[in-house]
């Protein structure tokens, strides 16, 4: 056997006992820290009823990730700072992208929510009681408000007093139109009163807060497109400016020096973009 294949035989066994050894000593680590990492949106999505069963596997992806892009980055294309830069971005992305689907599915909650107890309020009025009436609109509500009256029907039939089941959906979803919803539904229960005129005024102070609340999002979302473009303009004048000058360019990502200064924009607009973001949250 010739020196040559013995070297591939060698690095072959190598490769395939740092895999052994990264599956079975390191991934239970990783799991360790990945739990870690989202523990902090774990209760949230739980209280939206997301599933998170997927998220062990996501993780470990997540991880590999990581390491690729450093890998490409530093040994591959030899750039150190970029790979740094590059590992970071690809560390936060799971996180932000988790805010968002969780900010994106609370806003589905809040604009079904509307019509869903305008529905409740027409079937009262028609003579069913009030765990009736979540149950029939319950059928005809889509997801995701579905899911969570659902549950509340669930709970009921199971022997757990109505306004108990409600007041356990208010505490989980946490949400400003439905703690509304179930704050006045447990008064008129325990005070007694007509379920009926209660849920017409909560139907009319939710649609009221909806309207508010988009025009906010709507007088916000120039900005979010701004802060968009601004954010892409780095990119688009660096692809452009190298038909211009592809020397100069080629500098950026050949040097140490080139490299830092990019990774220097990379940071620059990075904090920018979450600082604008923070600012339009705060105007909604």
């Amino acid at each position: 056997m010739s020196s040559s294949a013995l070297l591939l035989f060698a690095s072959s066994l190598a490769i395939g006992g740092i895999a052994f050894y990264a599956v079975r000593y390191l991934m239970p680590l990783w799991d360790k820290v990945g739990e870690r990492y989202v523990a902090d949106v774990r209760p949230m999505l739980e209280s939206l009823s997301l599933t998170s069963d997927r998220m062990p596997d996501l993780l470990r992806w997540w991880g590999i990730a990581m390491a690729a892009v450093f890998v490409l980055f530093s040994i591959g294309l030899g750039m150190w700072p970029v790979a740094v830069a590059a590992v970071y971005l690809v560390y936060v992305a799971p996180k932000l992208y988790l805010t968002y689907m969780i900010s994106r599915r609370a806003t589905l909650l809040r604009d079904q929510l509307v019509g869903t107890v305008t529905a409740l309020a027409n079937a009262t009025r028609a003579g069913l009681s009030l765990a009736q009436g979540i149950e029939n609109v319950s059928n005809e509500t889509p997801e995701p408000l579905k899911t969570e009256l659902l549950r509340i029907v669930r709970d009921y039939r199971g022997g757990r007093p109505l306004a108990e089941a409600l007041l356990q959906a208010r505490d989980r979803l946490k949400l400003d139109g439905f703690t509304l919803f179930t704050s006045a539904l447990l008064v008129s229960l325990e005070r007694g009163g007509k379920i009926t005129e209660a849920l017409e005024r909560i139907s009319r102070s939710l649609q009221e807060n909806q309207r508010l609340e988009r025009k906010l999002e709507a007088d916000t979302e120039s900005g979010r497109k701004v802060v968009v473009m601004l954010a892409a303009f780095p990119a688009v004048f660096l692809g452009l400016f190298y038909f211009l000058n592809p020397e100069g360019i080629a500098l950026l990502f050949t040097t140490i020096l080139g490299q830092v200064v990019l990774v220097g924009v990379i940071v620059i607009v990075y904090a920018a973009v979450r600082w604008a973001n923070r600012i339009l949250k705060l105007e909604v």
